[in-house]
């Protein structure tokens, strides 16, 4: 994986050193809970891809449904955007994917209409993840595919769908009596931090991706060569947010990363949006994020290059030369006809680069080089790491999530719940 900086003057040597210091005790503190596998902190999440019972339970449901064509995930947010993000970058047509992740009656009713050429429901496994086990998006979405595919199927379909979520929840209990296959995941985990544990690892697994480089690359991610980089990076974040950098557009220069920029906007806006710090004060700084990919140079590329204050830019693609095209010699594309696609597309980011620089608009920008799952796993453990470490130089909780508490409170008070 290659990394590269381009920065202006909010960023100095001497505004780094500083805030490494003042992130030097938290780091120490991450580095004892990595090592120790310490499951009462909630940095455990970059740690739990090391539970022996992980991996046994990873191995025992790849034997089980070794032989689906179809898997069914349904959750919302961190319980399924880093499997369809990983999934849509390395899918190989083993395993269709389908995903419900929003109440939606006309979702539910083309996912069935999908399903209905699949005559064995060995062929299908359905994965519903709630790690509160009373998400109202997945209760509901389940429900209603359970029981219309339980229509189909008889109760053989249990023995098909599996339940991750908090132990002990509702949700789990009532899955037991399905006869379902329950797989708890670490209490201490938040949900949008959760992709390296049983909410991403079961599902990935299921979808024939080789979970085992997944890991080492999240694990590589907390070794000290990575850790430094993290440490540097979430300073440099750090730096542009006080200096009045509001804006933090992913730019997925591979269309297929979009999903990724996704789960990371998740990741990023749910830790670091905070009405308050730990200390009571009102936070009045951030980022808001968005995610832009090439289609959108004209539209946004005008806007950022015409001088459009505030935004920083996190490029990210990578270097697939597993398929290509030549360019015709002839006809529309002959100007172009010397070079090949993968050229051509090459060119374009360099482009894109030389302009940023010749505007003076930072940024950053992540290539990911052969192994993919390997680097999504290092990109993925290095970015929640990041997270930690700049909502602790902003005095931030990086785990809760008060406010997201009131659009659900509301919505079981419309409901009479």
């Amino acid at each position: 994986m290659y990394y590269s900086y381009f920065d202006i003057d909010s960023v100095t040597p001497a505004s780094q050193s500083r805030g490494l210091k003042k992130l030097s005790k938290y780091r120490e503190e991450v580095k004892a809970v990595i090592e120790h596998s310490d499951s009462n902190r909630p940095e455990y999440s970059l740690a739990h891809v090391k539970n022996p019972d992980l991996h046994d339970t990873i191995d025992e449901l790849k034997k089980k449904f070794k032989k689906i064509e179809h898997l069914i995930l349904v959750g919302i947010g961190g319980s399924n955007l880093g499997t369809k993000a990983i999934h849509e970058v390395v899918d190989k047509g083993k395993v269709s994917l389908h995903c419900l992740d929003t109440v939606s009656a006309r979702d539910i009713e083309l996912l069935l209409s999908t399903l209905k050429s699949v005559r064995s429901v060995g062929k299908l496994a359905v994965c519903v993840i709630s790690k509160s086990g009373n998400t109202a998006e997945t209760l509901v979405s389940a429900g209603v595919l359970l029981e219309a595919l339980e229509k189909k199927y008889k109760k053989v379909l249990y023995q098909q769908t599996i339940f991750v979520g908090n132990p002990n929840t509702t949700f789990m209990k009532t899955g037991k009596r399905l006869g379902v296959t329950t797989v708890p995941m670490p209490e201490v985990v938040g949900g949008r931090y959760s992709v390296a544990t049983e909410v991403g690892l079961v599902p990935l697994a299921l979808l024939g991706h080789d979970t085992d480089s997944y890991i080492e690359g999240v694990i590589d991610a907390t070794n000290d060569e990575f850790e430094e980089v993290v440490a540097e990076n979430a300073v440099r974040l750090h730096s542009y947010i006080q200096t009045g950098f509001n804006h933090y557009n992913f730019f997925a220069f591979e269309k297929r990363l979009a999903t990724l920029g996704a789960w990371y906007r998740q990741l990023f806006a749910e830790s670091i949006g905070k009405e308050k710090d730990r200390s009571g004060k009102s936070v009045t700084k951030g980022f808001l994020p968005t995610i832009s990919t090439p289609v959108e140079l004209h539209s946004v590329g005008q806007l950022y290059m015409s001088g459009f204050a505030g935004v920083y830019t996190d490029f990210v693609t990578f270097d697939d030369d597993t398929v290509n095209f030549s360019i015709p010699k002839k006809g529309i594309s002959k100007p172009y006809g010397k070079y090949d696609v993968q050229e051509v597309a090459t060119a374009l980011y360099g482009g894109v680069m030389g302009a940023y620089q010749e505007r003076s608009l930072p940024y950053r920008s992540t290539i990911f080089d052969e192994d993919l799952t390997y680097s999504l796993g290092l990109f993925m453990g290095m970015r929640m790491l990041e997270t930690m470490y700049v909502a602790e130089l902003m005095n931030l909780n990086a785990f809760d999530q008060p406010n997201v508490e009131l659009y659900k409170n509301k919505t079981r008070d419309i409901l009479g719940l």
